[in-house]
């Protein structure tokens, strides 16, 4: 049915919001996310500035990671007093059966003892051995609970045992589910999924992962940020901003390839740092090979420096990969705690790589034949662009508000205010403003992502609550002899090798439990920046390690397909992403090792 011109100017946007200022903008958004802020429950989340100690009593299997109760922590948790210690990790495999205590709960006394804090309860717990009946009181969702067992005999691991079978069944899962992922049997989703309704089968029958852990399990917050991120992201994308900024670009550059693929490249990790990078490759991928048509120039190097550029610029911020999302969520991480530590790290390696790449590949991309294609090619770009009709007033609004967010997560963490409020309130201010596209905007959220991370964070609370994780932890404390910086260096490189065939996502989900119950988070972040640069390397290492690498791949052979006939093409393979992908990696992997030796050295 045809609208009528008094329809069509209803659904027009008023001028007000045409020519919304920035100000108003930045001042609207703060204030409306404050708000917004106080119905969020921040108790899944670690209070940032907040000390965390790993208790365990001495040749137990008892063990703990809790937080001293604070002010804060005290309001959050309805508690009269602030006293106690806050939960962040419960024990898992046999201990878990004997003794119910779970993640969230505040321990107020132990043995009939006030607990005053971490190091208290410590103590506390130092002073009863393997065997010994306790008792807790603790307060659970508002209600003052007493909890009372025995701690058990550390006594290895008994494959036949209830505790062994666990972790045994557990382990076949995983394997399972992740090498169909690897090979790529079904879609990432369908394979996650199984594998997810498996574990809480096996859980529910061998009675280590129950409903209400399951639950438990699942992290909303970098969800929320990746839902609210990636509406900006649909809006450029929908608006054709970044299209029409590459191809500004690639004429500025005046057909000159080597200033093209560089510009194209930083491009690419820039705009990977305030977006979801995998949107970022959809866009840019497809104008790389439009370009290197026109030009005459292989565009699989190209793609695949892309592709690293937009995994090195993504893990400089919380916001720009989904891994670093959960590091940040996890670990109370801020915007600036990710630009100060990751950004000048990232800058160095991003550098080196793009000189790796000019030396051995774009240095010896011939010029032109014949300068009248090129000057043919450029006009018709030039025609293009001038042929775009762009949504100017929506394309301000957006980076308006995006602008208002990133300002937020600067500013609001100081208020104790999360990236989920902001990130996801940032997201639907926008689609309040641009109502007129929110549905067409909202139906392309990708539904299958969130489910693919809800699957994934089923089967991590599995291998955590069956005791694989805790033994994983163990193996790597053992291999590192206890030495901090040996532990941190084995770490980010056991994370690249583990995110290289599980892809950067299921890797950090796997390592944060790891880490937590290493006890090594309890007293510095530098921990957390080597699993963020092992998600670099890994990413960068093989094809499978980023999502944007296999995106890409479908985009290749959509863009640049190759016939029979075609025997001076290359496709981008595993083999040929590989062939780069590594030696970057261990080059990516000996920086980072070098500069985590360096902030280990800072107090």
């Amino acid at each position: 049915m045809a609208l009528t011109k008094q329809k069509m100017a209803r659904l027009q946007p008023t001028k007000r919001w045409a020519s919304f200022p920035l100000v108003e903008s930045a001042i609207a958004l703060i204030v409306i996310i404050m708000l917004a802020a106080l119905f969020f429950d921040s108790r899944n989340m670690p209070p940032q500035g907040a000390s965390r100690v790993a208790q365990s009593s001495g040749g137990s299997a008892l063990e703990f990671d809790v937080i001293t109760v604070n002010p804060i922590i005290a309001k959050d948790f309805s508690l009269p007093y602030a006293s106690g210690v806050l939960v962040n990790s419960a024990p898992t495999g046999a201990a878990r059966k004997l003794i119910d205590i779970r993640r969230g709960d505040v321990i107020l006394q132990y043995n009939q003892v006030n607990v005053e804090s971490a190091n208290h309860f410590a103590y506390l717990m130092s002073q009863s051995k393997p065997g010994d009946n306790i008792s807790f009181v603790i307060s659970r969702n508002g209600k003052s609970l007493t909890v009372s067992g025995k701690i058990p005999v550390e006594t290895g691991l008994d494959i036949f045992g209830a505790n062994g079978m666990a972790v045994f069944v557990t382990l076949v899962i995983i394997l399972i589910t992740f090498t169909a992922l690897f090979l790529n049997l079904f879609d990432r989703t369908i394979c996650v999924t199984l594998g997810a309704v498996l574990m809480l089968v096996a859980g529910s029958m061998l009675g280590f992962y129950r409903q209400s852990e399951a639950f438990d399990s699942i992290r909303m917050s970098p969800i929320f940020v990746l839902i609210g991120m990636s509406i900006f992201a649909l809006f450029l994308e929908n608006l054709r901003y970044f299209d029409y900024v590459a191809k500004r670009l690639v004429l500025a550059m005046q057909g000159d390839k080597i200033k093209i693929i560089f510009a194209l490249c930083i491009l690419t990790a820039v705009a990977s740092a305030f977006m979801n990078n995998i949107s970022i490759i959809l866009i840019i991928v497809p104008i790389t090979i439009y370009v290197a048509k026109g030009l005459n120039f292989d565009p699989i190097p190209v793609v695949i420096a892309e592709v690293i550029s937009s995994a090195v610029g993504g893990n400089m911020t919380p916001i720009g990969d989904f891994s670093n999302m959960l590091i940040a969520t996890s670990a109370g991480l801020t915007f600036i705690d990710f630009l100060l530590f990751m950004g000048p790290i990232c800058a160095i390696c991003l550098a080196a790589f793009l000189g790796y790449m000019w030396y051995f590949e774009f240095r010896h991309i011939k010029q032109p034949r014949s300068q009248s294609i090129e000057k043919a090619f450029l006009k018709k770009l030039e025609t293009e662009i001038e042929a775009m009709r762009l949504d100017w007033p929506a394309i301000k609004r957006v980076l308006y508000v995006l602008g208002s967010v990133i300002a937020a997560f600067i500013i609001l963490p100081f208020f104790k205010i999360h990236l989920a409020p902001i990130a996801l309130g940032g997201g639907f201010i926008l689609l309040a403003l641009e109502n007129q596209k929110a549905k067409e905007i909202i139906k392309k959220i990708s539904l299958t992502d969130i489910l693919f991370f809800i699957s994934l964070f089923l089967i991590v609370g599995g291998a955590l609550y069956s005791g694989l994780l805790k033994i994983l932890s163990d193996i790597l404390i053992a291999l590192s002899m206890g030495n901090q910086v040996a532990y941190l260096i084995l770490m980010m490189w056991t994370m690249a090798l583990f995110t290289a065939f599980m892809n950067a996502g299921p890797a950090t989900a796997f390592f944060i439990p790891i880490i937590i119950s290493s006890g090594y988070a309890d007293f510095t972040d530098v921990i957390w920046w080597a699993l963020n640069l092992g998600s670099i390397a890994g990413s960068c290492a093989c094809i499978t390690g980023a999502s944007a690498g296999i995106i890409s791949q479908t985009l290749v052979e959509e863009h640049y397909p190759i016939r029979a006939g075609d025997k001076d093409k290359e496709g981008l393979t595993f083999a040929s992403y590989s062939r780069r992908g590594i030696p970057t990696a261990i080059g990516f992997l000996i920086l980072s090792s070098i500069y985590i030796v360096i902030l280990s050295m800072i107090p």
